[in-house]
């Protein structure tokens, strides 16, 4: 039975995956490498430092570093997070639903902690979780479990009485491995199929009720 709600955060509570999409193309650009939208977009829930790693292999470059670039497109996402972060349908809603059952929540994350911190409080959502924890802590990054099983253990709970709330392939990927429940919403336009080891797919956190959660430790039939 449900006994905590793990939140990602990029395309989850906020609408950034725009940012980052515009945020790698942009930093790489720079630096005259050429990436498109739908490239960035295969790699929604990865950690920053994971992905351009795949750049840096890919175009072969040795310098700019890793950390330089990573840097670049983090602080690119902040600033327009600053100017334009808003946060997607449905988020007040599912955390007023969880709070009014006294369901512990926090935010498992694929981005920079600093990052995390601008977004809940842009959003006025720090309150209301735990703690939030980046995958930047971990020894691996989404796909991968890490950061949710962490996250499940500093919370006190089993990981099967966990509910996820992802957008992303990877990060739905990670709580599958980790043992949890998971819902997804994920960015349109998508294709179902990619989505099967989703526990729910909705096309909004606006859908979700108390009964559809439940139901997922509740199978009817």
């Amino acid at each position: 039975m449900i006994q905590a709600a793990i939140f990602d955060m990029d395309g989850l509570l906020i609408d950034s995956e725009p940012f980052w999409r515009k945020s790698h193309i942009e930093v790489l650009g720079n630096y005259g490498f050429i990436v498109t939208e739908d490239e960035v977009r295969v790699a929604a829930g990865k950690r920053t430092t994971d992905q351009v790693a795949v750049w840096q292999e890919r175009f072969g470059w040795e310098e700019p570093s890793n950390e330089t670039v990573t840097g670049e497109i983090v602080q690119n996402v902040m600033r327009l997070v600053h100017l334009n972060g808003i946060a997607l349908p449905g988020v007040y809603h599912i955390i007023a639903l969880l709070k009014e059952r006294a369901i512990p929540m926090a935010v498992a994350s694929s981005s920079a902690s600093d990052l995390i911190d601008v977004v809940l409080q842009r959003l006025n959502v720090q309150k209301d979780m735990e703690f939030a924890h980046s995958a930047v802590h971990e020894p691996r990054g989404k796909p991968f479990p890490d950061v949710f099983l962490s996250t499940a253990k500093r919370l006190g709970v089993a990981p099967a009485d966990c509910v996820v709330f992802e957008d992303s392939l990877n990060g739905i990927k990670a709580a599958k491995a980790a043992g949890m429940q998971c819902i997804a919403v994920p960015e349109k336009p998508y294709d179902p199929a990619k989505f099967h080891e989703a526990d729910l797919i909705v096309d909004s956190l606006e859908q979700l009720d108390w009964g559809g959660i439940k139901s997922l430790w509740q199978p009817e039939g």
